[in-house]
């Protein structure tokens, strides 16, 4: 009798503790069946640093991220940002921050930040991006063209939107409400998951940094799949190579 092989993804959030990582496995593509998803969560777990991200996922094929990779330099905003915000219409376009320009990485205030920002770009920085900036660096360090290959970026409200039949939740997700809807969706794809939940760590992360990883790790499982195409269809690179892109599932 033949055994299955697995294979693992991940999907990665940022948290109070550092980041949240979402495990899933299913099978390799010669032994997939016609499921919607054959992947199952298998763990969730808390690193300090992205370099700990990267060491505890180093058995996944893939690893869906929820902060930029690939940033401008200050002559244009990413294309990406504009396509997700343009995908999810309305009050929710505002979910998605525009990324920080790469040269206000080196920058250690928010005031400091600004002046690059607005010296560079015209803009200056939204709170919101300035507090992603110290996780957007640590991922800025260690991305390199090769590693994107298993490293790519997600933005949770975008994957959200697809699994909601291609509209976005109007629930912002720290509500009881949103959360509700969120967690609804997952449970169609994840059966097991609320099972994984009552083991995992319970502290340094909220529940919606949970949902975040874990409709990250679905997102990795259907790229793996074949069904995610990116925003925009066709990327730019950045001045270091990446590519400035979100990963968009769809859903059958």
């Amino acid at each position: 009798m033949l055994t299955k092989q697995l294979v693992q993804v991940a999907g990665v959030d940022g948290c109070k503790a550092g980041w949240l990582v979402a495990v899933v496995s299913g099978p390799e593509e010669s032994n997939r069946t016609d499921a919607p998803n054959p992947f199952k969560l298998t763990n969730l777990l808390v690193a300090s640093t992205f370099s700990e991200v990267l060491s505890q996922t180093r058995d996944c094929q893939l690893v869906c991220v929820d902060i930029p990779i690939g940033l401008s330099d200050g002559d244009k905003p990413r294309e990406c940002d504009i396509a997700a915000r343009k995908l999810l219409g309305g009050q929710r376009a505002s979910s998605v921050f525009p990324a920080p320009i790469r040269p206000c990485l080196s920058a250690e205030d928010y005031k400091t930040a600004c002046e690059i920002s607005f010296e560079r770009s015209g803009k200056k920085l939204s709170r919101q991006s300035f507090a992603l900036l110290e996780k957007i660096r640590q991922v800025d360090d260690l991305m390199t063209p090769a590693l994107q290959h298993r490293v790519r970026e997600i933005h949770p409200e975008v994957s959200f939107w697809s699994l909601n039949n291609q509209k976005a939740i109007q629930q912002n997700k720290k509500t009881v409400p949103g959360q509700a809807h969120r967690h609804k969706l997952l449970q169609q794809i994840f059966m097991d998951m609320d099972g994984i939940l009552v083991q995992a760590p319970t502290h340094g992360y909220v529940m919606d940094d949970a949902l975040d990883a874990l409709v990250a790790a679905w997102t990795a499982s259907q790229s793996v799949l074949g069904n995610a195409p990116t925003l925009p269809e066709n990327p730019p690179l950045d001045s270091k190579g990446l590519r400035m892109e979100i990963l968009c599932p769809l859903t059958h």
